[in-house]
């Protein structure tokens, strides 16, 4: 090894080091607050891909949102079964307990599903949803 190498070797072992404190700390990433609605939307679809009306009375708050889920479910099965797989939420509105989330699925950006929320935390509930795509509300 000669003299002029070992800056080279330096910058080398130097970029290497920096690459993985950066991927370590990742100061970019920030975690969407709407996050949190990814389950319980999921929950809720799913109950609706099956038909389940037992389960979406638990995870409704209104017969409408009911209503909806059943409908949606019966008339594209297969749309509503991708949504429970693939639906996350990119944004939101906030107001009191009430909370309005749009969701989205890589299969489909140009169609939203938006649920209306109702409650916080763990006992969160829909209370309404729609969509351009899977229901006619």
């Amino acid at each position: 090894m000669t003299n002029g190498t070992i800056p080279l070797y330096l910058t080398f072992l130097a970029a290497i080091v920096f690459g993985a404190t950066l991927l370590a700390i990742q100061p970019y990433s920030v975690t969407s607050p709407w996050h949190s609605y990814d389950q319980p939307a999921r929950l809720y679809l799913r109950a609706a891909a099956r038909r389940d009306s037992l389960a979406l009375a638990r995870r409704t708050a209104t017969d409408e949102a009911a209503h909806w889920a059943l409908e949606a479910g019966r008339a594209q099965p297969d749309s509503v079964a991708l949504w429970a797989r693939e639906a996350k939420a990119w944004a939101g509105n906030r107001r009191g307990d009430t909370t309005e989330v749009f969701l989205s699925t890589r299969a489909s950006t140009a169609c939203n599903l938006v649920l209306r929320f109702v409650g916080s935390g763990t006992g969160v509930k829909v209370s309404r949803a729609s969509s351009s795509c899977l229901g006619a509300r």
